[in-house]
């Protein structure tokens, strides 16, 4: 019901498992063990000139109130990241939410609904729209403010680039870059690390580990690589 109901609206849901590969494939082991979690992500909230990334504002307050109403518990992803890596079981209602890209609309509108409810959530930033100050995207200040807040800031690169068609070189760069400015401004490197369109290649995985990175995440299937 829970999933149906979110696909109906538009959201990408996906399941996750530590391990995701060729020996670990087994999608009902999975269920029976209850080593999976429901990931929700999202990209910008009342803004309807954006269709293709965009919820409306009452369907995210529905959204929020039917995971209220269902008793899901909502856990930070990282949360879930350590204890699915750890062997442990979560709960089968276990839900994570996520946003990618620091848009206004993430700070004017979802943050405080979230609040409201308590969930917490997991925020990817590429840095240089923030830098250069773009139109609707949040500053440092209101970043920082999130942080506070206990949102988990993750990383996307510097720029939200197509990893895999750059150069080993360019790839690094755009990976320390972005960690430098997240240091700088936020007084911490980042933990996670989304890979840009979900897109990602052996050297972008090789970098991404070098660099530190506690956990990367490809969305498109939600598989993690830590």
């Amino acid at each position: 019901m829970f999933n149906h109901y979110l696909l109906f609206v538009s959201l990408l849901i996906c399941f996750i498992s530590v391990g995701f590969n060729a020996t670990s494939l087994n999608q009902a082991n999975a269920a029976e063990k209850n080593d999976y979690a429901t990931v929700i992500m999202y990209h910008r909230f009342g803004e309807s000139r954006y269709p293709s990334t965009n919820v409306t504002i009452e369907q995210f307050e529905s959204h929020l109130e039917f995971i209220r109403q269902g008793n899901y518990t909502v856990m930070p992803l990282i949360k879930i990241i350590e204890a699915l890596k750890s062997g442990g079981e979560i709960n089968d209602k276990t839900v994570a939410i996520t946003i990618d890209d620091a848009y206004l609309s993430v700070y004017k509108e979802a943050w405080p609904r979230l609040q409201e409810y308590g969930y917490p959530f997991t925020i990817f930033i590429a840095t240089d729209p923030v830098d250069n100050n773009l139109k609707n995207y949040m500053d440092w200040d209101q970043i920082r403010e999130l942080q506070e807040g206990g949102v988990t800031i993750g990383s996307q690169t510097k720029s939200h680039p197509h990893m895999h068609r750059l150069s080993p070189i360019k790839i690094e760069q755009e990976i320390a870059i972005s960690n430098k400015r997240f240091l700088e401004e936020t007084g911490q490197y980042p933990m996670l690390f989304a890979y840009p369109y979900g897109e990602y290649s052996l050297d972008v995985v090789k970098a991404v580990k070098d660099a530190g990175i506690y956990c990367s995440i490809r969305s498109k299937f939600w598989c993690f690589i830590c």
